[in-house]
């Protein structure tokens, strides 16, 4: 597991690129307020790891990210029910990409791809969906996260990230813990990849089962 100092960046998730702006996402994370893989880690980690079990979330639906004729990964997204249930889609998708209510987003790749790729991919979401912004730290952070992936990304593989609040991101890759962060900045930038003003997916199949 990939941990980094005070507002260091961490890992994060997306794809391709020869496919390549597809999948952007994610995804990947992380100027982030990382736990130290010291004594501190091993603190916080267990109890992040129950509070994100502890939210109870549905699912609320899924889509594929396609580049051309290429399906490169599946993306399913899961929520807290919010209080007040919305029939417009924009208000509720408006809700999910402020981090108002906790969420999970799990990605199946569907073909391999490479680390290369995810980063470009992840760049490419995130500038797509934050034009004017000062995006050098966030890019940056980008970078350090996929360094914790392998030289490729097989197909099959699952990167899970969760949203616990505002702030706080935790990232699973096939199962390993590879990054925490309570970097709000970093966190909202990797969500507008699905649900920004220019989403790479159609994230209104994202939120389908909240709409019935």
């Amino acid at each position: 597991m990939n941990s980094f100092a005070g507002n260091m960046p961490y890992k994060s998730l997306f794809l391709p690129t020869g496919i390549s702006s597809l999948l952007l996402p994610f995804l990947f994370f992380l100027s982030i307020h990382c736990t130290n893989a010291s004594a501190a880690d091993a603190e916080t980690t267990p109890n992040s790891r129950a509070e994100a079990r502890s939210i109870p979330l549905v699912f609320s639906g899924s889509t594929i990210r396609k580049r051309f004729f290429f399906s490169v990964y599946k993306i399913s997204h899961f929520m807290a029910w919010p209080a007040e249930k919305s029939s417009d889609p924009d208000e509720l998708i408006k809700l999910i990409a402020a981090g108002d209510l906790s969420q999970r987003v799990e990605i199946e790749f569907l073909r391999d791809v490479s680390r290369e790729q995810v980063e470009e991919a992840l760049i490419d979401g995130i500038e797509r969906n934050n034009p004017g912004k000062d995006l050098s730290k966030i890019k940056n952070d980008i970078i350090r996260l996929s360094e914790g992936f392998d030289n490729d990304i097989t197909e099959k593989s699952r990167l899970v990230l969760s949203r616990i609040n505002r702030t706080k991101l935790i990232v699973h890759f096939n199962e390993q813990r590879i990054v925490e962060t309570d970097n709000r900045e970093l966190t909202e930038a990797l969500w507008s990849i699905w649900f920004g003003q220019k989403p790479i997916v159609d994230n209104k199949a994202l939120i389908a089962n909240q709409l019935r």
